[in-house]
């Protein structure tokens, strides 16, 4: 009994981790399985229905069942077909690309290829042999898969990876009255200094500079901490520019210290 409940517990497991790890490859054999059951009853057994949805709905389960392991052999599979055999690797890397930008035109040509294939009347009779049949059927799908990836690519361009946005450090939760005063008490009189993002033209003075105008080399400093960060940047100047007003107060000469980070 044991055994038949850890059994149990295994394949719910790998029934759950199907469909939440490997969604995209469960609607895969989910709508297979439909076609299946369409090409058995029509084609092979048009008198058993419920016998036809029997097999085609155990197949289902054996199907989803295996897809988590299946998934993991195949990477390792992938992995290993880089080192010894490189060609056949680039050719997988290129046809994974092109499933990776645009998933739903592979998977629907991989579903017509695959419904075409089991149509057996439908095919002339010198090509109605299952290898004849087979060998068409995965020449048609790749060869459809490379002629369209262009046309997809330019219908809808891939999109560019978005560059990283650098946060600018958080405004410290102490208050700066709060922080003066204990700085003060301490005997720490020393100033905030806080890192500046401006534009300017180096290696000219100013007024030189002004005379041609100017033209922006590189990203500004809203490119690089976004919105959000440039709003913490003027926060945290305030915050210094209190403090240092603060410490300003007490009369005594200040040292220059780095605000923490």
């Amino acid at each position: 009994m044991d055994l038949v409940l850890r059994a149990a517990s295994w394949w719910v497991a790998q029934f759950t981790k199907a469909f939440t790890e490997h969604t995209l490859g469960a609607a895969v054999i989910s709508i297979a399985a439909i076609g299946i059951f369409i090409v058995l009853h029509k084609e092979y057994r048009p008198f058993g229905l419920l016998t036809d949805a029997g097999i085609v709905l155990l197949g289902w389960l054996v199907a989803i069942t295996l897809l988590p392991l299946g998934m993991s052999s195949g990477a390792a599979a992938v992995a290993t077909l880089d080192t010894t055999l490189p060609v056949a690797s680039r050719v997988a890397g290129y046809f994974y690309a092109i499933y990776e930008r645009h998933p739903i035109l592979v998977l629907v040509i991989v579903g017509v290829g695959t419904t075409a294939y089991f149509l057996r009347q439908s095919w002339p009779f010198r090509l109605s042999w299952w290898p004849v049949r087979a060998a068409c059927t995965v020449l048609g799908v790749v060869l459809l898969v490379h002629v369209s990836a262009p046309v997809a690519d330019l219908i809808e361009p891939p999109q560019a990876a978005a560059a990283p946005v650098v946060a600018a450090p958080a405004v410290p939760k102490v208050p700066p009255k709060e922080a003066a005063a204990a700085a003060i008490k301490a005997g720490d009189l020393r100033y905030l200094s806080v890192a500046q993002c401006s534009e300017e033209v180096v290696g000219l003075p100013g007024p030189e500079a002004s005379k041609s105008g100017v033209k922006r080399l590189g990203q500004t400093c809203d490119d690089t901490l976004g919105s959000e960060g440039i709003a913490r940047a003027h926060a945290q100047r305030e915050y210094a520019a209190e403090y240092n007003r603060l410490i300003a107060e007490q009369g005594k000469p200040p040292e220059v210290k780095a605000e923490a980070k």
